[in-house]
């Protein structure tokens, strides 16, 4: 179970720091696509990303918590997953591309920081 646990918080640190430079390099990239003759069109990435984000959560905070009762890191964890479904079902669609970014960012902030307290713990109970 423990080796399940670092896996999943290192696939958790990758999704969700993979994310941040996606939403950060974005609208830059956005620019230079029509020069480069591409569309805009990134969802299969999004939904990459919902899946490399969520599973990580659900296969490492959770029994990271149950095994170190760790509170912090599963309501970060948690604050940060709820942050990013709201960002891409509803903040997107609604307000637009700026406010998903915004909303996501701060999401995997608080995914990268609950993945590192977590993998911290796993690390002193060796």
């Amino acid at each position: 179970m423990k080796q399940l646990i670092r896996f999943a918080d290192y696939a958790g640190i990758a999704a969700s720091a993979l994310c941040l430079v996606h939403c950060l390099a974005m609208p830059l990239l956005l620019v230079a696509f029509p020069l480069l003759g591409l569309g805009t069109d990134h969802h299969a990435l999004h939904d990459a990303l919902l899946v490399g984000v969520s599973l990580p959560v659900l296969l490492a905070l959770v029994p990271g918590y149950v095994k170190h009762r760790d509170p912090a890191a599963l309501g970060l964890g948690l604050a940060g997953l709820s942050a990013f479904l709201v960002a891409v079902f509803v903040l997107g669609p609604r307000f637009g591309e700026w406010a998903e970014t915004g909303a996501a960012v701060g999401s995997s902030v608080l995914l990268l920081a609950a993945h590192l307290r977590n993998h911290r713990y796993c690390k002193e109970c060796r």
